[in-house]
């Protein structure tokens, strides 16, 4: 083997020739650098892809038979490749400024977080959604169980092996469990003086019940994962879920990160955001989220399935300045990372950790940076096609004789107070009915005391005794109501005060039996849209099929036992059927139903034709919002194309002359990073060319109002010049892309680039190599 005089170890001499061994000292077997760096990039874009398929794939290739063995020698070597890109990563980084989680936090989607001067102000400065996943589990391995000598299981002791090198696997997108964990105990962290404020959507969902939160999954260590995302979908943290489910605790740790990070305005889509608010407001964070002016959201998909008056706190359709995003991305994200969890479920922790961040940063390189244009304008397509239904709407107004469109804030702050006046019952009311319960229990237990004898066997006696103590026990209890009422004479079955608490019993019935209806109706929902799914097994399909039987014959007792309560009201209630139940798609419909008194009342902002005009009113308003927020995040893309660029030469020239090795490593990074700033400007001039006149935003870079990293420490002369020749570059190139034919390619120079990528993948190997040497 050819070894140069500078290496100390055979390791050193093998990477140089290309390969990687899979020991330090005496390797036997060595893998090359071309399939090392294609089976990352393969697994990257399907992490279905194993070491073992892999290593079978290319066994077959070889025309040989599959040795096991090589399995555990191959990940060796691909962790220390993998280690050696990551410290080619960090060395670069660490030059450019760029290093640590809060920079990528705040200079990671330049749409978001490059601020330009004299843009407008935004209501949000900046959207985020956030939700946990439980997909991406791994298994607690643990030792066989054990016995004791009467045959009972002895608790079974942990096999993990500590590795260092899990604690920095997660790079800079995993928050420190340490971090997360400061939160947990909320005895300590939620101040005592704010009262309890229960969601009304709390028994609607499963990650808002305590019993699904405290309830520990045994055979799991990390029981899924937590992100948070911003608009766009560029992933901003993530916490690993440690043997529980959805716990409080992850999104108050990144709550108070995005706090530390981008300040007031924030808005922030989490599925239960109703209940999550009530948290936030009651812990140590509460203050400072109130001064920020934090603002919790409710995405449009879940929206769906939350109370009507959920909806009209947290719904983002009704909320002022964050225009048509949905802040559903957790969910598409999802979609795609969880081809992951058959890679991880049985992964050390530092497998684990390591193959999700790299999943994660590749994802926000090559999958979300590659379509952050493609967004933007399909964003303002979106929008621009609402704006157009505007004169329908009008047409439609007229029909209904509305004559301006202030009637529809004012609707909704109608049917906000009248749907809050039944969220819960008043004091008095609730003491009315437990006095009228305990003198119905009173009468029961003096019937069943006279209907036994005084004399008789001794199991009579027995019995008697105990019908006369559950007498005094009622007794007491309606005494104790009295004393609390400041009744003096007790209620009679033919007073006025009995009808009247026996009237509100019956309506509490008639609540009682109308939410269990509409629980089992939204279960139902859930169901139906997760039959939809394209990737849902054929077992799963036949699991919810058997589900939805069983869950229809739920429906159907439900649905007697409500019209049940609702024959009972003086007057009666609504009658439901069947076919009117099943078709019920907005929680709207089962709210209207709460009040039995008023329902027959006709609300002009109840019916369906009007509530079809208040939405589209509010999607019209939220349009024009998108395209004033496109506008700036357009102008700071732009700005960003340039910036990026210049920034990144000068960096280059900088560092040449005394690492070169370093320099072109740079260059590499500098390369993947303009990877498609070709389709983004050529996407951009044609958006602008085909919209005309309805685009109201610019394609003119701007000038940063806060520079995203420090500047150089030895700053190039003639960096003005350099940048005026890059903004007239950009500028220049795109007039060109917007002369261009249609049929015209963008990457002709595809084999120079990948040339070139290809040689700065050579060079910073053997830059490695050498620093390896003089160690």
């Amino acid at each position: 083997m050819w070894k140069r005089k500078s290496d100390e170890h055979d390791s050193s001499s093998i990477v140089a020739q290309g390969f990687v061994p899979c020991a330090s000292f005496r390797p036997k077997v060595a893998f090359s650098i071309r399939v090392l760096e294609l089976y990352r990039v393969a697994h990257l874009r399907t992490p279905q892809l194993s070491i073992h398929s892999w290593l079978k794939t290319l066994a077959d290739l070889h025309g040989g038979p599959f040795k096991p063995y090589l399995a555990q020698q191959f990940s060796v070597s691909f962790d220390f490749y993998s280690s050696i890109l990551r410290m080619v990563k960090t060395l670069v980084r660490r030059e450019l400024g760029r290093d640590g989680r809060k920079w990528r936090m705040e200079n990671g989607c330049p749409a978001c977080t490059l601020k330009v001067e004299e843009e407008p102000e935004l209501t949000f400065s900046i959207l985020v959604t956030m939700d946990g996943n439980n997909s991406l589990k791994r298994v607690f391995r643990r030792e066989a169980p054990d016995y004791d000598d009467a045959g009972n299981p002895l608790p079974s002791v942990s096999k993990e092996r500590f590795d260092p090198r899990a604690a920095t696997a997660g790079g800079d997108y995993f928050l420190p469990r340490e971090q997360v964990d400061r939160w947990a105990d909320q005895k300590t962290r939620i101040r005592e003086d704010t009262t309890d404020d229960k969601s009304p959507c709390k028994e609607r969902w499963k990650n808002l019940s305590d019993d699904a939160t405290k309830k520990m999954w045994a055979i799991y260590d990390e029981t899924g994962v937590f992100v948070c995302l911003c608009r766009h979908g560029f992933v901003l943290m993530v916490a690993d879920m440690v043997r529980s489910g959805e716990l409080s605790k992850y999104p108050l740790a990144m709550v108070e990160e995005l706090m530390d990070s981008f300040g007031r305005n924030i808005g922030m889509g989490y599925d239960i955001s109703c209940g999550f608010s009530s948290t936030l407001w009651k812990s140590l964070l509460g203050p400072r989220a109130l001064l920020q002016n934090f603002c919790c959201l409710v995405g449009a998909f879940h929206g769906h399935a939350h109370n009507r008056l959920c909806q009209l706190l947290y719904l983002a359709t009704y909320i002022f300045g964050l225009g048509l995003e949905d802040l559903e991305g957790c969910e598409r994200l999802f979609s795609k990372s969880n081809a992951n969890a058959g890679s991880v479920r049985y992964a050390s922790v530092f497998h684990r950790l390591q193959a999700l961040a790299a999943y994660f940063e590749h994802n926000d390189t090559h999958e979300t940076y590659a379509n952050l244009s493609k967004f933007l304008v399909d964003n303002y397509w979106q929008a621009l096609g609402v704006l157009k239904t505007e004169p329908a709407l009008h047409l439609a107004m007229a029909a209904a004789n509305i004559q301006n469109v202030d009637v529809f804030p004012a609707r909704l702050e109608e049917e906000f107070k009248f749907l809050k006046s039944l969220m819960a019952e008043a004091e008095e009311d609730s003491l009315q009915m437990e006095y009228y319960q305990r003198l119905v229990n009173l009468a029961d237990r003096r019937l069943k005391r006279d209907l036994t004898t005084e004399t008789g066997s001794s199991a009579t006696l027995t019995a008697r005794r105990h019908a006369q103590e559950n007498y005094d026990k009622a007794l007491l209890e309606v005494q104790q109501s009295e004393t609390a009422m400041g009744v003096v004479d007790r209620w009679e079955p033919t007073g006025p005060e009995w009808a009247e608490a026996a009237h509100l019993v019956s309506t509490k019935r008639y609540r009682m039996a109308l939410l269990k209806l509409e629980r089992l109706v939204i279960q139902r929902m859930f169901e139906l849209t997760k039959m939809n799914l394209s990737q849902t097994g054929y077992k799963l399909r036949r699991h919810i099929a058997k589900a939805l039987q069983a869950r229809s014959q739920a429906i159907k007792n439900a649905l007697k036992t409500y019209n049940s309560a609702a024959s009972a009201l003086v007057p009666a209630g609504r009658i439901l059927s069947w076919s009117e139940v099943v078709e019920y798609a907005f929680l709207a419909d089962f709210d209207l139903l709460r009040d039995p008194e008023k329902v027959g009342e006709v609300r002009e902002w109840a019916t369906p034709g009007a509530r079809l005009l208040l939405d589209q009113y509010f999607r019209i308003e939220r349009a024009r919002e998108e395209v004033i927020r496109l506008n700036v995040e357009i102008r700071r893309f732009v700005t960003y194309l340039r910036d990026e660029k210049l920034e990144l030469i000068a960096a280059e020239e900088r560092v040449f002359d005394t690492n070169p090795g370093l320099s072109w490593c740079i260059r590499k990074y500098r390369m993947e990073r303009e990877r498609y700033n070709e389709i983004h400007i050529k996407r951009l001039t044609e958006f602008a060319r085909k919209a005309g006149a309805s685009f109201t935003g610019t394609l003119q870079p701007g000038v940063r109002a806060k520079k995203a990293t420090p500047p150089p420490v030895n700053p190039m002369e003639g960096v003005v010049d350099a940048q005026s020749a890059a903004e007239q570059e950009l500028v220049g190139r795109m007039d060109a892309v917007r002369l261009e034919d249609e049929e015209h390619e963008i990457d002709d120079d595809v084999g120079e680039r990948a040339e070139g990528e290809q040689l700065a993948e050579d060079l910073h190997t053997v830059f490695m190599v050498s620093e390896d040497g003089e160690t």
